[in-house]
C-alpha cells in the first residue's frame, strides 16, 4: 500500500464517522435522514466527497 492510499484509508474512515454520527443525530432530532446535500453542507466537504465515503464504509458494514 502507498503512502497515499494510507492517507486517504484515513481521510475517509474519519470523514465516515462523522457522517454516521451526524446521520443517527439529524434522524433523532428530525426524524428523517438527511441528504447527501444536507450531509456536505453540514460537514463542510463536496458531495462527491459524502458518498465516497459511504462506498469506502460499505464493506465494514457487511462484516459487522
Amino acid at each position: 500500500m502507498s503512502i497515499n492510499k494510507g492517507k486517504n484509508a484515513n481521510y475517509y474512515t474519519t470523514l465516515l464517522d462523522e457522517v454516521l454520527l451526524l446521520v443517527a443525530i439529524l434522524r433523532k432530532e428530525k426524524r428523517k435522514s438527511p441528504t447527501i446535500a444536507e450531509l456536505a453542507l453540514l460537514i463542510g466537504d463536496s458531495e462527491e466527497r459524502i458518498l465516497e465515503c459511504l462506498e469506502f464504509g460499505k464493506p465494514l458494514k457487511l462484516i459487522h
